[in-house]
């Protein structure tokens, strides 16, 4: 039991210090292989239960990592078995989460009512025993996909709630137990960003930023992208630039396909200003970074 903890640990630190181009091969052989035959052995059922919600844990973060490394179909079962594990464990705290993390996914891939659903079937699942981190981040989802339906008024509604249960949390940390400030502000942002309040999403992802753990650097990269892409529609090509820069510092030592998304759109959005005198030493850069990094 014990392992598999700091298998959940391991995990998630990994993804978001290499992105999940890594290791994703290894987890997978570790929960066929390994995790299989323990839950195979007898057990009381307190001890099944806990070896069932590790289990769904460590799931859960193969369904992300696999998400991320660019195999979303893939990444959808391996979510919808994690919600089984958990299911079976009776963990609604843990099924919850995956909910958020399956509506997370969702909005990527524009299915924006079937996110919606999947973020408002969250916060039914743990109803009103959850912790305050828990319910902040569940509460932040559901801002972002009421935000992409219209809904603003009821989208900031949940971002004051999220903001207030986060301000009560003391939950330890862990990738399952804490919500770290950084995600909250960039929830804040994402939706501040889908409902045309630029100036407030600017302020918002910069926020994350100062809050960010330079450990996370493929969520600190990520947001620099956005960051960059919400001045640059702004008009603010100068300050855009830094950011793109900032992200293409993390870029080639992250293998992540979210990460090769951003550096996609970043050519596209660059194209137009190409011959500005700031963002040709940054085309250049980009140019050469291309090649070697998305075909590995």
């Amino acid at each position: 039991m014990e392992i598999m903890q700091e298998m959940v640990h391991l995990v998630a630190d990994r993804a978001e210090h290499r992105g999940g181009g890594h290791g994703r091969s290894a987890l997978a052989a570790y929960l066929a292989d390994d995790v299989s035959r323990v839950l195979a052995l007898s057990a009381s059922a307190p001890v099944r239960r806990d070896l069932l919600a590790a289990c769904a844990e460590l799931t859960h973060l193969l369904a992300q990592i696999t998400d991320d490394a660019g195999y979303p179909g893939l990444a959808q079962r391996y979510f919808h078995t994690a919600l089984g594990l958990a299911g079976e464990a009776g963990h609604r705290t843990l099924y919850a989460i995956t909910l958020r993390a399956m509506s997370a996914q969702a909005l990527r891939m524009h299915q924006y009512k079937y996110a919606a659903e999947l973020a408002e079937g969250a916060l039914q699942t743990v109803g009103t025993d959850a912790g305050h981190a828990v319910m902040a981040f569940l509460l932040s989802q559901r801002a972002v996909a009421r935000s992409h339906g219209g809904e603003q008024r009821l989208a900031l509604k949940d971002l004051t709630d999220a903001e207030t249960r986060h301000g009560q949390a003391t939950s330890p940390s862990g990738p399952f137990t804490a919500y770290p400030r950084a995600g909250l502000d960039y929830q804040r942002a994402q939706a501040l960003m889908r409902m045309g309040r630029r100036a407030d999403a600017v302020v918002a992802f910069q926020d994350c930023l100062r809050h960010r753990s330079p450990a996370h650097r493929r969520s600190q990269a990520l947001t620099q992208a956005r960051l960059a892409e919400l001045l640059l529609d702004g008009g603010h090509v100068e300050q855009a630039c830094v950011h793109w820069n900032l992200f293409l510092d993390h870029y080639p030592h992250i293998r992540s396909n979210h990460m090769d998304e951003a550096f996609i759109r970043l050519r596209s959005a660059l194209r137009p200003h190409r011959r500005q005198r700031r963002v040709v030493s940054l085309w250049d850069r980009a140019a050469e970074l291309r090649g070697p990094h998305i075909t590995s």
